[in-house]
């Protein structure tokens, strides 16, 4: 087994410290470190990035993927389905008692009449069903409400707000407060201030995600782009700001976490995205609103452009580098045709399509086989299509297919655990159409790149979500400032043959002041691969336990990027020495302390750093 960087340290309540030093070679080089006198203090901890060992085998140069989609399963045949399809991981398929990636990954989708499925992510049946919804609910979210590492199930319509247990179908909870901004949108979960229970939030409606009761509801705008009364409204949270607090963001307002409107410009409410349009720190607002407009908006409001593109109705945008040519543009579809817009609003291209029902459908972006190049995932009425990201030339029309349509788009995530990105969508039978159910396309050559297990909510960004169980991050870090797109597959990682890879350091250990209470450890989380590690990236720290096993005593997250060759600055964890019995501890890097990882790593076997820190 390859284990690179894996380091030990053993310390004695002296005065002096033994810490070990990997070379990147396997060879570890022990030297003599002086901690300070006895009956010192600790000193103030340093936490200075480090350097650390590249290992250059983490590049590679794959071979391009070929084009050739095949329809892989079809589920809920004689049931509409109509909403964007959700994956996460809901149920224990192994047995093992535990759900993770070693399961596979589920999806959840509604009915027109209210009806709510979770289905196998591999096609193999229909895991349980919910009804009572309303006529038309909204896309559900899959999220980890309590932190019990068992991930929801979160849904609205004309009735209110439901929240189902994801493994059982269970009610958790209900929220009948009837909106009709519940109706045809979108539900999403985020953490919102910071304290590690997540509450749902719809439009300007946030509700706790532990008992269902109303937070509050903002005064302004609620995130819907339909012609009347907030039907079909959205959930989107983002730090607009980069404050490192989340903002609930709609047409034409942003609320903080409380409800309070942080600024409200007077426009029209309507859908939104958000990504980096002007190369600053901060978040820019895409808004799309009746009839047809589609306008950019900078963190505070003021309006950059608009314009008229797609008749008199505009869906949810999506925001991804269409063309490849290092910036952000914005896709949105609306009354027969699909545009693609240009960071100043410019038009690069349109495509006709069929949707003359809602017409404010949606759209996703991925590059399926890993040449650089995305492609445009996207629904109407009749077909299934696959464009060109650059120019819009039609590379898929599946024609089974059918759909009133509402704001739906098709998915893209790994959904049965194969290692390659699928196209999930739902139909119904509507006119001449009548297809329905829930249906899975993959590649019939087996070489489209890997997708993540997840896409949990219509607002997916990647960032909102750190792993297929639901779990959540505290203070997400802002997709823009990595990946900037929204309603987008991770462009960069689908190209495969670059790979990041998380591995731990140590950086200190004081235990001088042991008999207060308080150990001090400093550890690193370092990048010895050849491509970034993104932000979001779980540690968990755990101590000895009997002969064999370990006790969790805290799990963080990265908080930024991690370049090649670097560390983020070095975590620094105050422990109560009584909670070290054995002295020994263990730091692993990309592990939620649940057993779930959150990145596809060059070498998934250098991820421990024990560490002897004995208090005597």
């Amino acid at each position: 087994m390859k284990r690179i960087g894996l380091l030990l340290c053993l310390v004695a309540c002296s005065e002096y410290e033994f810490g070990s030093v990997n070379d990147g070679k396997g060879a570890d080089d022990t030297s003599l470190v002086d901690s300070g006198s006895a009956g010192d203090s600790c000193p103030a901890a340093d936490v200075t990035e480090i350097g650390v060992p590249v290992d250059e085998s983490c590049e590679e140069v794959p071979e391009v993927g070929t084009f050739t989609p095949v329809l892989e399963w079809t589920q809920l045949s004689g049931q509409d389905a109509y909403t964007t399809p959700i994956v996460g991981q809901l149920t224990d398929d192994n047995g093992d008692g535990v759900i993770d990636d070693s399961d596979t990954p589920d999806v959840v989708v509604a009915g027109t009449s209210g009806g709510l499925f979770v289905v196998s992510g591999d096609g193999s049946g229909t895991h349980w069903t919910a009804s009572g919804l309303g006529s038309e609910p909204s896309t559900p979210a899959i999220a980890d409400l309590d932190g019990d590492g068992r991930a929801e199930v979160i849904a609205s319509g004309s009735v209110g707000f439901r929240a189902y247990r994801g493994d059982t179908g269970a009610v958790y909870w209900t929220n009948n407060t009837s909106t009709t901004q519940n109706v045809c949108g979108g539900v999403a979960v985020y953490d919102l201030d910071g304290d590690g229970l997540p509450e749902v939030v719809q439009g300007k409606t946030v509700v706790n995600g532990q008992t269902g009761t109303t937070r509050w509801n903002g005064a302004y705008g609620a995130g819907s782009g339909y012609s009347s009364s907030y039907y079909a409204s959205f959930g989107v949270a983002a730090d607009i700001d980069v404050d490192g607090d989340l903002e609930v963001v709609v047409g034409n307002a942003l609320y903080d976490a409380n409800g309070n409107a942080l600024w409200y410009n007077g426009q029209s409410d309507g859908f939104v995205a958000v990504g980096n349009f002007d190369n600053d720190d901060y978040g820019e607002i895409v808004v799309t609103t009746y009839p047809g407009m589609v306008r950019l908006q900078d963190h505070d409001g003021t309006v950059l452009w608009s314009g008229s593109y797609t008749g008199n109705t505009v869906g949810p945008p999506t925001v991804a580098d269409f063309d490849n040519d290092g910036e952000a543009e914005i896709g949105v579809a609306g009354n027969g045709v699909y545009v693609v817009l240009d960071t100043d609003g410019t038009q690069l291209w349109s495509r006709s399509i069929n949707d003359y029902s809602s017409g404010f459908t949606g759209s996703a972006v991925f590059d399926f086989e890993g040449d650089g190049e995305a492609e445009v995932v996207f629904a109407d009425e009749q077909d299934v299509w696959v464009f060109d990201g650059a120019t819009g030339a039609v590379k898929l029309q599946e024609t089974t297919h059918s759909s009133a349509t509402c704001s739906e788009y098709p998915a893209i995530a790994d959904v049965d655990g194969d290692g390659e990105a699928e196209i999930i969508y739902t139909s119904s039978a509507y006119g001449s159409g009548a297809v329905n159910g829930v249906r899975a396309i993959g590649d019939a050559d087996n070489s489209w790149r890997s997708g993540r297990p997840v896409w949990n909510q219509h607002s997916y960004d990647i960032t909102n979500v750190l792993d297929s169980s639901g779990t959540l991050p505290a203070t997400p870090n802002p997709n823009w400032l990595t990946y900037n797109n929204f309603r987008s597959g991770d462009l960069a990682a689908a190209t495969g043959g670059v790979y990041s890879d998380a591995i731990p350091a140590l950086g200190d250990v004081c235990t001088l002041d042991c008999d207060e209470g308080r150990l001090e450890v400093v550890v690193y989380v370092g990048n010895g691969g050849v491509a970034e590690l993104p932000p979001g990236v779980p540690v968990s720290l755990y101590a000895k336990a009997g002969p064999v096993g370990y006790t969790l005593l805290e799990t963080r997250y990265t908080s930024a990027p991690i370049f090649s060759g670097e560390s983020e600055a070095g975590m620094l964890f105050l422990l109560d020495p009584a909670d070290v019995p054995d002295g020994e501890l263990k730091f692993v890097v990309d592990d939620d302390g649940l057993g779930s990882e959150a990145v596809s790593e060059c070498d998934e076997d250098n991820n421990e750093l024990i560490i002897f820190a004995r208090c005597e």
